[in-house]
């Protein structure tokens, strides 16, 4: 035989079919896309309920919201978020348990740190008005950094 021959039969001989993904994993993907699913038809729905001629960003940070828009999304948003954390909290091993935990306390310090710093410098003058959405999207990005630095690490 030659050796072309040989190496091709023994990569048909160890290749493998893929493997089923786990109840744990099809739990795990399931609550990420459920997140992603909800968050799409948040921001769908967003744009959707805006008055013609509002651009994204002022959509975003500083165009008013109506009321039913306002509402529907805040119980959309946490029934939806506590169904998608459930799922996700029954599939996780320890190792991205401690990633999530490690990454959920350094988010909250990166959101209870500044904020009253600039809370402090607003009353003085020396900042504008703390920014809620702007903190909150601060500590998501520390977050999600931290969380995947001790997943993916």
């Amino acid at each position: 035989m030659t050796v072309l021959k040989e190496a091709m039969m023994t990569e048909v001989a160890t290749s493998k079919a893929p493997r089923r993904a786990s109840p744990r994993q099809r739990r795990y993907r399931f609550a990420l896309g459920f997140a992603a699913v909800l968050g799409g038809i948040i921001g769908g729905w967003m744009v959707a309920d805006q008055p013609a001629g509002r651009d994204g960003v002022e959509a975003a940070f500083h165009g008013s919201l109506s009321a039913g828009f306002a509402i529907g999304a805040s119980l959309f948003w946490a029934v939806g978020l506590a169904i998608s954390m459930t799922i996700y909290h029954r599939a996780i091993d320890d190792h991205e348990e401690r990633a999530w935990l490690w990454a959920g306390l350094a988010g909250w310090y990166a959101f209870i740190v500044p904020a009253p710093v600039w809370w402090v410098l607003n009353r003085a003058d020396l900042a504008p008005p703390a920014d809620t959405m702007l903190l909150f999207l601060f500590s998501m990005v520390v977050n999600a950094i931290v969380w995947m630095w001790l997943k993916f690490r």
